[in-house]
């Protein structure tokens, strides 16, 4: 008797179990989901924001007139206002023009540089100037990789430049973090961004950790995983340092559609606590069955007392 109820109290105990891995698998993959949607959300807001920046500039029609005068303090001085604006209240860190013959007209951001040839690594500026259409989305530029947009000026009827915009990535990732409890980082593959990157950025094998919002975390996760460029979301399970995290990979594309990164994201693993969980229930079962053994020879050795003494 006291077997057959330990038994059944671990059957219970392992159906108990099987069941809370379960939901805690299906809670992963619906958590990680929702940190790559707050990603892809982010992303996205950040570039309405850009672009809409960028079309509210290149409309001034002070703006219009120094591009077309080529007058490039005259730009500086009306663009100042605006941009220590939106750089300390938006986030806003590229802010600049561009002229019709596809050279870097101004820096607002870095000022001291200008009038350098762009067309062989700036696509969105290309595609901007010769479609005369606004674009928008990730593109990776001198300063860096950013949610860019651009807008075409006119003035008087005459096409004259462009007018870009670009928010941080930074920032973009610390929002989701505080919003999702989900460290983030952005990976570049150089080999198919087209673009020369950075030589400081930490590269590991053909991968290079753009940004992130744990620098000791994704060094860690890119040393030890094999990770490889994807075309859709993948979600998994990492152990790093002894610690479970949930994992989740999804591909980084520029303006144009083109595979040019990651952006992965690491949450600590809702299975990581049922270890413990599991320990406990099974010892829960052993006491039961200590208990439903001891409870049998009491009451066994009580029988065999009363019927001695009935005799």
């Amino acid at each position: 008797m006291a077997a057959v109820l330990a038994a059944t109290l671990a059957a219970m105990m392992a159906v108990q179990r099987n069941a809370m891995q379960e939901t805690a698998h299906r809670d992963r993959i619906a958590q990680m989901k929702l940190v790559s949607g707050a990603l892809d959300s982010a992303f996205d807001q950040a570039g309405k924001l850009a672009q809409a920046l960028a079309e509210t500039t290149a409309r001034r029609d002070q703006v219009g007139r120094a591009m077309a005068a080529r007058d490039r303090d005259m730009l500086r001085r009306v663009s100042a206002p605006v941009f220590d604006y939106v750089k300390n209240n938006a986030g806003i860190e590229i802010f600049g023009y561009h002229s019709e013959d596809l050279h870097y007209f101004l820096r607002m951001h870095r000022p001291e540089q200008f009038d350098d040839d762009i067309s062989a690594f700036r696509s969105m500026v290309v595609a901007a100037n010769r479609s005369r259409q606004p674009q928008t989305g990730v593109e990776i530029g001198i300063a860096g990789i950013g949610m860019r947009g651009i807008a075409v000026i006119n003035y008087e009827g005459r096409f004259v430049g462009t007018a870009e915009a670009g928010v941080a990535i930074q920032p973009i990732l610390e929002m989701v973090k505080a919003s999702a409890n989900a460290d983030a980082a952005v990976v570049i593959v150089p080999s198919m961004s087209g673009v020369k990157i950075d030589d400081k950025l930490p590269r590991f094998g053909d991968l290079a950790l753009a940004v992130s919002t744990d620098s000791d975390l994704f060094t860690r996760f890119l040393k030890q995983e094999r990770v490889s460029p994807v075309r859709d979301l993948e979600i998994g399970t990492v152990r790093l340092d002894g610690r479970n995290y949930s994992t989740s990979i999804e591909p980084l594309v520029d303006f144009s559609g083109r595979l040019v990164g990651l952006i992965i994201a690491l949450k600590d693993d809702p299975l990581a606590g049922l270890a413990r969980t599991r320990i406990e229930l099974w010892v829960t079962a052993l006491c039961g069955g200590i208990l439903a053994f001891l409870v049998f020879v009491v009451l066994f050795q009580f029988a065999i007392t009363r019927r001695e003494a009935s005799k």
